[in-house]
C-alpha cells in the first residue's frame, strides 16, 4: 500500500511537471513574438496608452467638477427647491381634501374652507407662489448683472486701445 502511494505521488509530480512545461511554451512564444515588434509600433502603443490615460484623467476631473458644482447648486437652491415641492404638493392636497371634484365635494366646500388643514394648505400655496416669483426675479437679476458686467468690461477694454 505504501508503494502504491509513492507511485501515485510520483505520477502526480510527473503530471505537474508536464503542466508547467505546457504553461512555459506560450510565454516563450510570446517573448519571441514580442521581440519581433519594431520600435515604431511600440512607440504608437505608448502614445495610445498616454492618450487614453489623459482622457481618463480628464473624465475623472470633469466628473469631480460636475459633482462639486451640483452640490454647491443644491445647497444654494435647496430652500427654493423646498418651496417648489411644498407648493406643488400642497396645491394637490388642497384640491383633494378641500375641494374634491364631486357633487358632495361641491356642497361641502363652503364648510371645508374654514378647516385648519385647508387654511394651512392655502397659506402654503399663497406664500410659496410669492417666494417662487421672487426666486425668478433674483435669477433674472443675476443673469442680467452677469451680461451687463461682461459687456461693460468688453466695452472698456476696446475704448482703452
Amino acid at each position: 500500500m505504501r508503494r502504491n502511494r509513492i507511485k501515485k505521488n510520483e505520477e502526480q509530480q510527473d503530471t505537474i511537471i508536464e503542466e508547467e512545461n505546457i504553461n512555459d511554451e506560450p510565454k516563450e512564444l510570446f517573448d519571441e513574438n514580442n521581440s519581433e515588434i519594431n520600435d515604431g509600433s511600440k512607440l504608437n502603443l505608448n502614445k495610445n496608452k498616454i492618450f487614453v490615460e489623459h482622457i481618463y484623467i480628464f473624465s475623472i476631473a470633469m466628473l469631480n467638477f460636475l459633482c462639486k458644482t451640483f452640490l454647491v447648486l443644491l445647497k444654494a437652491s435647496g430652500i427654493y427647491l423646498l418651496w417648489i415641492c411644498l407648493h406643488y404638493f400642497s396645491a394637490h392636497l388642497y384640491v383633494k381634501f378641500c375641494v374634491p371634484d364631486t357633487l358632495i365635494g361641491f356642497l361641502m366646500s363652503p364648510f371645508m374652507i374654514s378647516t385648519p388643514h385647508c387654511q394651512g394648505l392655502r397659506w402654503i400655496v399663497y406664500n410659496a407662489a410669492g417666494i417662487i416669483n421672487n426666486m425668478w426675479i433674483l435669477i433674472g437679476t443675476w443673469i442680467y448683472s452677469i451680461i451687463f458686467i461682461f459687456n461693460n468690461s468688453n466695452h472698456t477694454e476696446t475704448t482703452n486701445l
